[in-house]
């Protein structure tokens, strides 16, 4: 490591080739010896000097008399913010106990503090880790950080203006979750942090162990893994890739997936004049256990929902004139009536004649209550809307109409994606 600092001592500025880790110094070690307000006066060989003297492995060798605050072995020296990200610095006695003039710390503990940029993502100025208590997880995913920050100190530097991947960093979790073959047993950390003297940050988002375990059957169960690529493109934009978005989505909004996979859905089914999309039967497998396993929907709840579905499908296929359909997307959009549209509709399935076999209750009071009184309502309520559109697909119902009635199905499809997609955006 120290080595590595060495190997700047020739440059002027970090922007140069090679001055990777002189540009990682200013944020993580601010005012250290690499990078002292004096560094454009020295000659090389000064700033070897100053180098060595910091990360001098003759410190081991020194003993205070007072136990590292780490780990509790015999403390070396006394640290702060030049050399413990987001430490205090020794200069404020305010912060210490007694007697102290900073935070003891033992050799191999202070080592390992100047080691975590390896194992860490350094870009835009600032430190991404990724951390797990499932300790086999966070070697391999350490070990690959490493190998990753160790290459990227080799190549030039990105020039400036050049943007970053949206989502980046989410995105580096979910590759690495994804590339994880043991079961994980543990969520998984995005840590984010800068300790430069600009900006002082700690930003931590979890990724629950429900969804990193359901992350990891999109590539090991193969009805699942055959879904993953169509759910992917159901998160994207004109600006974030799908894959980027899922990401951020998994950290910070799970139940945003299945709303814009959704909105997407019927999005395509308006742009394609009411023919649903043929992705929507693969989809079918991947929504199911992301509902069930991340969502943690009941799945007997799941099950009623997708059996109203299919009375909800046979009602709507009698007809096909594209206004039943439409009517159904309108009153379960937000602020759609639907509880009046199923109170008239019951009565047409008492009247009409129903598929063998089926409930002769066209919404069931179990049923009214997860569209309408659950706590998650809504999800219920997409989901419904999903299982119509994967029903009547797999029923081959396609609606025929006038211009005028296709071209008012079409505006009643995009309004009710836009709606749901401006929610779950940013």
């Amino acid at each position: 490591m120290t080595d590595d600092l060495l190997g700047t001592s020739d440059l002027d500025k970090a922007a140069e080739p090679g001055g990777f880790w002189l540009s990682a110094s200013y944020l993580l070690w601010p005012n250290s010896k690499i990078n002292p307000t004096s560094r454009a006066r020295q000659s090389p060989e000064e700033r070897r000097q100053q180098i060595r003297a910091w990360r001098s492995p003759q410190a081991a060798s020194r003993l205070l008399g007072v136990p590292c605050a780490y780990c509790g072995r015999e403390a070396c020296d006394w640290y702060g913010k030049v050399d413990i990200p987001l430490g205090s610095s020794v200069s404020y006695r305010n912060t210490t106990a007694p007697g102290h003039q900073g935070t003891p710390l033992c050799y191999p503990c202070v080592a390992c503090l100047w080691a975590f940029p390896y194992g860490a993502r350094l870009s835009r100025g600032r430190a991404a880790a990724i951390h797990s208590w499932d300790d086999a997880f966070l070697a391999r995913a350490t070990a690959a950080a490493v190998v990753r920050t160790r290459r990227e100190a080799l190549v030039p530097p990105a020039p400036k203006g050049a943007k970053p991947g949206a989502y980046e960093r989410e995105h580096a979790v979910l590759e690495a979750v994804r590339g994880y073959v043991p079961r994980l047993t543990a969520p998984v950390e995005l840590i984010v942090l800068s300790n430069s003297n600009k900006e002082q940050l700690l930003a931590t988002q979890e990724m629950s162990q429900p969804v990193a375990v359901w992350l990891r059957s999109t590539v090991r169960r193969t009805e699942i893994a055959r879904g993953y690529p169509a759910l992917v493109a159901t998160q994207a934009t004109s600006k974030v890739p799908g894959e980027a978005f899922l990401a951020k989505r998994l950290f910070a909004q799970s139940g945003g997936v299945l709303v814009v996979a959704v909105a997407n859905l019927l999005s395509r089914t308006a742009a394609a004049h009411g023919e649903i999309p043929p992705e929507v039967e693969v989809l079918g497998p991947i929504l199911d256990s992301y509902c069930k396993e991340v969502l943690a929907m009941d799945e007997k709840d799941v099950e009623r929902i997708r059996e109203l579905a299919v009375r909800l499908a046979a009602l709507l296929s009698q007809d096909t004139r594209p206004g039943p359909f439409r009517d159904f997307i309108r009153a379960n959009s937000k602020g759609g009536n639907l509880h009046g549209w199923f109170r008239s509709k019951a009565v047409e399935w008492l009247l009409f004649p129903r598929p063998k076999d089926t409930d002769p209750v066209l919404l069931p009071v179990r049923d009214y209550r997860l569209l309408f009184e659950d706590e998650r309502s809504w999800a219920w309520r997409r989901l419904l809307t999903f299982a119509v559109l994967e029903a009547l697909a797999q029923a081959g119902w396609q609606p025929k109409g006038s211009t005028e009635e296709m071209s008012e199905l079409k505006d009643d499809l995009a309004a009710s994606a836009a709606s749901d997609t401006d929610t779950n955006e940013g």
